[in-house]
């Protein structure tokens, strides 16, 4: 099946245990890439993203690494028909598999929420005051009264937002960075209040925290079973999966081919199998299918 056309995975579950997915999932700029990749549901030039990003070369390059480490995007090699190297997302949602009766998940997810609640910060510190966004024409809504509100209207509020939160969903998977230089920077931060922001900023991705001992076997079985692995194991794991031989490999990752060996071998042993029917099965079974990761 053409890369273009595959299904994609629904979600990529990570594991909050695994220090370097979680340097990556807080890395808002990273996850910036991603969503823009994520969110064109087509093959991206590196050129393109750049563009839509306003970020150079060099860093997209660094960061489209890092991606292809954990999973999270596919590279597609250049064809008669693309001349230039493409990525396209291998799913539409990233989660963190965290076990909450677990103390040192606890433990590990208390040292990560200061980042969220500073990123949470540091946007509201973006607002335009109230005078510049009165004076430039721009919508600042904001409702602080106190209402009394029956069951029955409590249900119909909550219709109404999820109708208000589909329609945000609508705007956001429109803006792709095709259309303009700032098409895909968002303006207006949303928190049940519309806020006009003083500088553009780069969009960021759902992720959702999924508790692997309430959901469990379910959400355990989608957990990201390459942790054991090093980032360089990780890359050749996803290569042998997408059935690329061994020079293939090596020659798309810059390695000899015998260091390909060297590190198949390494997987097999870490992860308990055999051989790549067995890698193939693992895959599969953790991330809803070949799709994810292929």
């Amino acid at each position: 099946m053409d890369p273009v056309t595959k299904r994609v995975a629904e979600e990529v579950l990570l594991d909050i245990r695994n220090t370097d997915a979680m340097e990556l999932v807080f890395d808002e700029v990273c996850m910036s890439v991603w969503e823009l990749i994520r969110r064109r549901r087509r093959p991206s030039k590196l050129s393109e993203i750049a563009e839509a990003t306003h970020l150079p070369p060099e860093t997209i390059r660094a960061h489209l690494d890092r991606l292809l480490t954990h999973a999270l995007i596919e590279r597609i090699a250049a064809r008669a028909r693309r001349p230039e190297t493409t990525y396209r997302a291998t799913c539409k949602r990233v989660g963190i598999g965290i076990r909450w009766n677990d103390p040192e998940d606890r433990r590990r997810w208390d040292l990560l929420s200061p980042r969220v609640e500073e990123s949470s910060r540091r946007l509201k510190r973006n607002h335009l005051s109230t005078e510049r966004a009165t004076d430039d024409g721009m919508a600042r809504v904001t409702y602080l009264l106190p209402v009394r509100v029956s069951p029955s209207e409590m249900t119909e509020l909550r219709q109404r937002l999820d109708e208000l939160t589909a329609f945000l969903r609508i705007l956001q998977e429109k803006h792709t960075g095709d259309e303009g230089r700032d098409d895909y920077l968002c303006n207006y931060r949303f928190e049940l209040q519309v806020q006009p922001l003083a500088e553009p900023v780069l969009p960021q991705p759902l992720v959702v925290l999924r508790m692997l001992d309430r959901d469990a076997p379910k959400a355990a079985s989608r957990l990201d079973p390459l942790t054991p692995l090093s980032p360089r194991e990780r890359q050749v794991a996803l290569s042998i999966v997408r059935g690329r031989s061994r020079c293939e490999t090596a020659t798309e990752l810059g390695l000899q081919p015998g260091t390909v060996a060297t590190l198949t071998k390494r997987i097999y042993r870490k992860l308990g199998i055999s051989g790549r029917v067995e890698l193939a099965r693992c895959l599969a079974g953790a991330a809803g299918g070949l799709s994810a990761v292929a």
